[in-house]
């Protein structure tokens, strides 16, 4: 019976591990965090509707998490970055990973639809369009399908702003979505050149086996200097009213250019972008209560 009860155990928490890398939790769970301020940003208060939004943004994260790896399960074999993902182990069937995505986006529409905010349905079904659709369809065909990805990456505050009843034309979460638009390249390119000679040796159409090095190395302190003016706009955006814009975009600005005279393998690291533009929002939320 002890022999039963423990294969029963391990099974179990085989199965809670493969789901979990198939939900991609961290990156759900972030997700939904970005999304909660999105809401606190607008509303700065705790209401059944942010919790709501916060789980619905979690697991419509999970489902296009799910349903990517479908779509990819056979490229995803190829590389080490990916290859121990559930699908290419065989851990999952795609037909129970398509059927568990499916699930998982239908039960994100529906905590949406608690919030009352048709808006926020109809974002969540964009960010599904993109993500899986678009996004997905081009990343075996361009090496700037991310420029379409990106604008996926860029919702989850957006998604929490529309819920907690704000404008999606609104400056203040205009500028903050352009930010988190811009962070979606270095992220995704950094990693991908860390694993640059698996992705040239598969002719995987990434930058760095179209581009020259120096022109790549180029274009990466090109986008940074984009990202650090994305977020000098946000600052003046979200300060402007305190009469302090000018003060917070400059030493902002100051900051974060000191990265134009580092060496760009100390300049990429995956998540310091991330890291940033969270702090940022997380202060700007603070500036408005």
């Amino acid at each position: 019976m002890n022999v039963y009860r423990l294969e029963a155990k391990t099974d179990l928490r085989r199965a809670a591990l493969s789901l979990s890398a198939l939900a991609r939790v961290r990156v759900s769970a972030t997700v939904a965090v970005l999304s909660m301020l999105g809401f606190f940003l607008y509303r700065p208060e705790i209401t059944g509707a942010v919790f709501a939004t916060g789980l619905g943004s979690f697991f419509l994260c999970a489902g296009c998490c799910a349903l990517n790896q479908v779509q990819e399960k056979r490229t995803d074999g190829y590389f080490s970055r990916t290859v121990m993902r559930p699908l290419p182990q065989g851990r999952i069937s795609s037909k129970m990973a398509a059927l568990t995505a499916v699930l998982w986006i239908g039960l994100a529409v529906s905590l949406y639809s608690m919030t009352g905010s048709s808006q926020a349905l109809i974002m969540a079904l964009v960010v599904v369009a993109v993500f899986n659709g678009l996004y997905t369809g081009l990343k075996r065909r361009t090496p700037y399908a991310l420029f379409v990805g990106g604008v996926a990456g860029a919702m989850p505050p957006l998604i929490g702003w529309i819920a907690a009843g704000g404008s999606m034309y609104d400056p203040l979460i205009l500028s903050n979505c352009v930010m988190w638009y811009l962070v979606q390249i270095p992220h995704l390119w950094i990693r991908v050149y860390k694993h640059k000679e698996e992705y040239i040796s598969r002719f995987s159409p990434v930058p760095v086996s179209y581009f020259m090095l120096a022109h790549h190395t180029a274009f990466m302190r090109f986008w940074y200097f984009a990202y650090v003016c994305s977020i000098m706009m946000f600052a003046l955006v979200c300060t402007w009213q305190l009469g302090v814009s000018s003060l917070v975009g400059t030493l902002l600005g100051c900051v974060l250019l000191f990265g134009s005279i580092l060496p760009i393998a100390k300049l990429a690291s995956a998540y310091l972008f991330d890291a940033i533009s969270v702090c940022i929002l997380v202060g700007a939320v603070l500036i408005q209560l």
